[in-house]
């Protein structure tokens, strides 16, 4: 018995040292297999291995957090009154630009984000942090604000099927039948709640998707705050805040493709925020089961992550009480993880996506299948990875927009599970959960199974990413002794880390600084939504449009049937050929930006280009009758024979 405490020990002791000699390991490895077999993710093997490194060259200078003097200090009232000043000729500068953000304003906005990183390193405990609070929901705002009304239209995808649905209960003040809402007729909370808005409001359906879930997401954010406060500090918690907000994935799934998901994730805050704040008593129980309903009635799979990352903090836990001999919290008990499981898998047997398919059907089917008879399609390009035809310079910013936050989350998740910090019992548990979301995120597609959708996971494993990216920063910053040397090293980081997050072309459509070639436009003109409008009110034939600008159908008159229009195929691209009549839209815009070409050859297959101009002079053909043309958009009808 004593030699296995004294194992036990020296493993709990050195276990931080443990893990990153063997994630140096394997980063080596991953990045010797680009060499050996073109195994294309050297990117995440350099990622892993520079973190672990730093990390163990650094890791016995590490400092608690330590706010630096305000005493006489000028650079504090002139970093506060710079902010507003930025602030302001930002909204200047996008005012100015329609339908494009230059390269100022980006640099702006990086430059907001180092202002208050800045401001962070000041706070001291029982310091007022509603100002640096204030600041950051601003920031936040004129980041989403900016791409999300840079264009009269939606943005995204599943955008306009939601908003559909929302403008329908608003209409009818009823949830819309299962033949309109498809699946999510039995998760309408969402919808429901931009409806809600809409009416109290007066607003049309895009403004209420913003001052809604895109204002719930930002502010939800204080939750974040609390949770780092109470784990390490004030500091902490406001790094912390600024980091979720600037993060692309939650820009992604806060604005730029708004689902019912994006209201998870302030649902899973909530719940996170009364986890850890350890207060049980009859209002926190009913506020965690109160919740807890609303996300099973939100969204499917992103309700699922929220139950996996919570059984991980409950392993966690238990795994922390049998290593370090702490007393177990009650806040989360076995019965609330039962209530959560019993809600979940009761809810989505009783839900349908097809007739005769449930949705738990549809989600475990898949996984019984995997493990029965192996993958139903190769994973060779899931391991080896996709080519990249950009530049260099253009790959470097695209690999490190989606390897930043990780990075510094490994030095962070290394740092909590040191000796010093691993026994508080709330940061090992949430290290641990960092791992184990990640390996199922990353597993899960490997076994061949695509119907779990873990890419959309990615915004809630930044809840806890941004925790301990944001303890991983200010330890870094601690190295360094000067308070200049310390507030220029927390500018640098936080102004470069949102160059890379705010200039990703997910959600940069209008100003692709990156990746130009290959990202495709989602968001209209005035000027090319309505010809749709105009047409789709005389006319009620098949409609040929590229793609992705048949989702401004969501505009067409409500007699025209969505059913009977289509988009280019590679096929009609190439031969210039289009069967039967057609009512053709072409965007000139598309001769130099490009658009997503479906392969009908090849399912799921998409090709990324422009048009050619030989396809549009097919047009001039005798069949073919110009009878619309408003310098941006053309329409030709090709006249039966």
């Amino acid at each position: 018995m004593g030699t296995i405490k004294v194992y036990k020990d020296k493993l709990t002791g050195n276990l931080d040292t443990i893990l990153s000699v063997m994630g140096f390991t394997l980063g080596m490895f991953i990045v010797s297999l680009y060499y050996l077999i073109n195994l294309n993710q050297k990117d995440i093997g350099t990622a892993v291995l520079s973190a672990c490194l730093i990390y163990l060259l650094f890791r016995k200078k590490f400092k608690s957090e330590a706010p630096v003097s305000s005493e006489k200090d000028r650079l504090k009232n002139g970093l506060n009154l710079s902010f507003y000043l930025v602030f302001l000729i930002s909204v200047l500068v996008y005012s100015m630009n329609l339908y494009y953000r230059p390269i100022s304003y980006f640099i702006l906005i990086c430059t907001l984000a180092a202002i208050i990183a800045s401001e962070i390193l000041y706070v001291r405990k029982g310091d007022k942090v509603a100002p640096i609070l204030l600041q950051i929901f601003l920031l936040s705002i004129l980041i989403r604000a900016g791409i999300y009304y840079n264009f009269p239209s939606l943005m995204g995808y599943d955008a306009y099927f939601h908003a559909g649905m929302a403008k329908q209960i608003t209409e009818t003040g009823a949830v819309p039948p299962i033949e309109i809402s498809n699946k999510y007729f039995y998760y309408p909370l969402a919808h429901i709640f931009v409806s809600i808005t809409q009416l109290m409001g007066g607003l049309d359906i895009k403004d209420s998707f913003f001052y809604s879930i895109g204002f719930a997401d930002i502010f939800s954010t204080a939750g974040i705050y609390l949770i780092g406060k109470k784990l390490e500090g004030p500091q902490t918690g406001l790094l912390a805040a600024l980091l979720i907000n600037l993060n692309n994935h939650n820009i992604v799934s806060g604005i730029t493709n708004i689902t019912p998901g994006s209201l998870v994730l302030c649902y899973f805050i909530i719940i996170l925020y009364a986890i850890f704040s350890e207060k049980p008593g009859l209002t926190q129980t009913g506020l965690l089961l109160m919740v807890t309903i609303l996300i099973v009635l939100t969204h499917q799979l992103t309700t699922f992550v929220v139950l996996l990352a919570i059984i991980s903090i409950i392993v966690g836990k238990i795994l922390h009480k049998h290593l370090y001999e702490s007393l177990p919290t009650t806040t989360v008990s076995f019965n609330y993880i039962l209530f959560f499981v019993i809600c979940l898998q009761t809810y989505w047997m009783f839900t349908y996506v097809t007739p005769g398919t449930s949705f738990f059907e549809m989600i475990f089917r898949p996984l019984i299948n995997v493990l029965q008879a192996g993958s139903s399609y190769s994973s060779d390009e899931l391991i080896v990875g996709t080519t990249s035809v950009q530049n260099s310079m253009e790959t470097l910013i695209l690999h490190i927009s989606y390897l930043a936050l990780p990075f510094f989350a490994i030095g962070g998740v290394l740092a909590w599970f040191s000796r010093r910090d691993a026994e508080k019992i709330d940061k090992f548990s949430i290290a641990l959960v960092v791992v184990i979301l990640y390996s199922f995120a990353y597993g899960i597609p490997l076994l061949g199974m695509r119907n779990f959708l873990t890419s959309r996971w990615f915004p809630l494993i930044a809840v806890f990413l941004v925790l301990v990216a944001a303890s991983y920063m200010l330890k870094l910053v601690s190295l360094f002794n000067s308070k200049k040397a310390k507030i220029s090293a927390i500018f640098i980081i936080m102004l470069f880390f949102s160059f890379v997050m705010v200039t990703t072309p997910g959600i940069n459509k209008d100003n692709p600084l990156v990746g130009k070639e290959t990202t495709v436009r989602n968001q209209f003109k005035n000027i090319e939504i309505q010809p749709v409008k105009t047409l789709s009110a005389v006319y009620s034939g098949n409609i040929l449009m590229d793609a992705p600008y048949d989702s401004c159908l969501f505009y067409r008159d409500p007699g025209y049937n969505v059913d009977n229009a289509t988009y280019f195929n590679t096929n009609q691209v190439e031969s210039g050929e289009i069967s039967s009549e057609h009512l053709v839209l072409l965007r000139r815009a598309t001769l130099w930006e490009p658009i997503s070409i479906n392969d009908p050859d090849r399912y799921g297959v998409n090709i990324i280009k422009p048009l050619p101009a030989e396809f549009f002079n097919n047009f001039e053909a005798p069949e073919y009758a110009l009878i619309y043309d408003n310098s941006d958009v053309l329409a030709y009808i090709k006249e039966s024979k």
